[in-house]
């Protein structure tokens, strides 16, 4: 459906027209006709698919201009988040140039907010705290509203504010429109409906609309998360991304750790003040921050198309919280990615989270140190394209002598200072350190065949095996194995090292030897074994209480 179709008064068409806006989406076409005639709606639909437009139409179209000194809001709008008020006042601002817009929201002085409204306005959007705030001081009054709108009503009640919000509606006429938009429909939200809304229209898009990102599922141990992190990154090569943790501690360290490892990435939190955090996106916009390490609080309402890649650095707690984290890519008709990173002891969690959402995440591998060295490289030769001739010619005198002195291996020196030095060696199986993988591969294999064979040719310490089918397995050896190892000769089979493992070969293995990764777990400090220990920090944190790990 076109927004032609809709009868709108002169003022929002030109806006529209000059914004580009042609086609509706699927949420616009099913809630904006309803919303015209004045019918009170819960629209449904995920994040990033055009819900501000889906009611900010109907109030820039139904308000007719004032500019009486003192007048108070006709239509009040309810977001969660102060990011979430502003960027909705900002697009009401273009829609309706006819009307005043005043956000209101906390992390900020009282004083200017409280003279906007003492001035008059005609549309309020607020969070709830800050809303309560001004209605308690008489400041915010909501006798006139005719539109009320609560977006991201699920938010709302994950946040804590169902008293307020409900509050806020009950100090509004009784004959007012009621619109509330959300992704999820929880029991407190249709309870609001309920109460709040006559005769209401539920429109429901979220089971016709396709997703429009990959979801990727990664094993990988917690000791060796940030470095499996960072290659992600690097093999990726998105140009924003947002890291998803469940803490406020864990946010800054992992944005200080990518830092420390060559990416451009920063931390938003609630303890960063306002300035601070519109610094924070201003610089993600812009593309000077490349990403975001957030948790989920402080990322709803950011609304930035061009984020290509979303990271679960940790397993949601909850599958809302899942569905809003990656909705933040996929927008605007682009296509994403979504990597969930997780722990040998959460493949039960993830099992439960594909079942709840009704779909299978693609389990791949960590990238090989090759597969980022690459990458990098890939990236440096961009970065050199884009070069201004005047940077590069007030070194060209400095590089024809390094050239003349050293050649190629100069150069490689250079690269060596920007990209890195060699990669610490990695299991392809699990991503942790100190390991290399091998193949083997040969008939009728078997887990304790092949530590047999590998025990029978001087392996020592093995670690984790994974088998794909009976013709290979995938075995972890030490480094410095490897040398001997190549040499072996095993009659019927072929050793060699892998280049990478197959996503089918799934089920993780385990050597029966008592070594390594085998039957008998490993200890460290505690005697804790390692994956339980991850498990219960995920716990923890999801209690709010820091545990703390010492990042590689």
């Amino acid at each position: 459906m076109e927004f032609t179709a809709f009868s709108l008064r002169p003022e929002v068409r030109a806006a529209l027209e000059a914004k580009g806006f042609v086609t509706a989406t699927p949420i616009q076409a099913a809630a904006i006709p309803l919303a015209l005639e004045g019918r009170d709606v819960l629209g449904q639909a995920r994040t990033g698919t055009g819900k501000t437009l889906a009611f900010g139409l109907p109030i820039a179209n139904h308000l007719e201009p004032n500019r009486e000194r003192g007048r108070t809001p006709r239509a009040f709008i309810l977001t969660p988040t102060r990011e979430l008020a502003l960027q909705v006042a900002k697009e009401l601002e273009w829609l309706a140039p006819h009307l005043t817009v005043t956000p209101i929201y906390g992390g900020t002085g009282y004083g200017r907010q409280a003279e906007a409204l003492k001035r008059g306005t005609d549309v309020v959007v607020a969070t709830p705290g800050r809303a309560i705030d001004y209605m308690e001081q008489h400041i915010l009054k909501l006798a006139q509203v005719e539109i009320a709108v609560l977006d991201e009503a699920d938010e709302m009640l994950s946040m804590g504010f169902e008293e307020d919000v409900e509050k806020l509606l009950e100090a509004t006429p009784t004959g007012r429109q009621t619109l509330l938009f959300s992704a999820t429909v929880p029991t407190w939200a249709k309870r609001l409906s309920e109460r709040f809304q006559r005769n209401h229209t539920h429109v429901n898009v979220v089971k016709d609309e396709a997703i429009s990102y990959e979801e990727l599922a990664l094993q990988t141990p917690v000791q060796n998360r940030l470095s499996t992190l960072s290659d992600l990154l690097y093999a990726y090569g998105p140009e924003r991304s947002i890291v998803f943790t469940n803490t406020k501690a864990e946010v800054s360290e992992l944005a200080l750790g990518l830092e420390a490892r060559g990416h451009s990435a920063a931390p938003i939190h609630g303890d960063l003040g306002q300035l601070d955090r519109e610094r924070v996106m201003d610089g993600f916009r812009r593309g000077n921050t490349s990403v975001l390490v957030a948790t989920d609080v402080a990322a709803r309402g950011i609304d930035i198309p061009e984020v290509d890649l979303v990271v679960h650095f940790r397993l949601p707690d909850q599958n809302d919280a899942y569905l809003h984290r990656s909705g933040r890519t996929g927008r605007a008709g682009r296509s994403g990615r979504v990597v969930l990173l997780y722990g040998p002891r959460e493949r039960r969690d993830l099992d439960i989270l594909e079942r709840d959402v009704k779909r299978s995440f693609r389990k791949i591998n960590s990238p090989t140190p090759e597969e980022v060295m690459e990458a990098r490289w890939t990236g440096l030769t961009r970065r050199l394209s884009n070069q201004p001739a005047a940077d590069r010619n007030l070194w060209h005198e400095y590089a024809s002598r390094l050239l003349a002195e050293d050649g190629v291996n100069a150069i490689a020196g250079m690269l060596a200072l920007i990209l890195g030095g060699a990669p610490s060696p990695k299991s392809l199986i699990t991503g942790e350190e100190g390991w290399i993988t091998l193949k083997l591969s040969g008939q009728r294999l078997s887990v304790n065949r092949a530590v047999a064979l590998m025990k029978g040719v001087g392996a020592g310490d093995l670690g984790r095996i994974r088998l794909e089918g009976d013709i290979a397995a995938y075995i972890d050896v030490r480094p410095q194995e490897l040398e001997h190892l190549a040499s072996a000769n095993i009659e019927g089979m072929r050793l060699s090292r892998a280049s990478e493992v197959p996503a089918e070969a799934q089920v993780h293995h385990q050597s029966r030897q008592g070594q390594g990764r085998g039957e008998r777990p490993r200890q460290h400090r505690g005697g804790e074994r390692q994956e339980r220990g991850e498990r219960s920090e995920r716990s923890q944190d999801a209690n709010g209480e820091r545990r703390r790990v010492v990042y590689r």
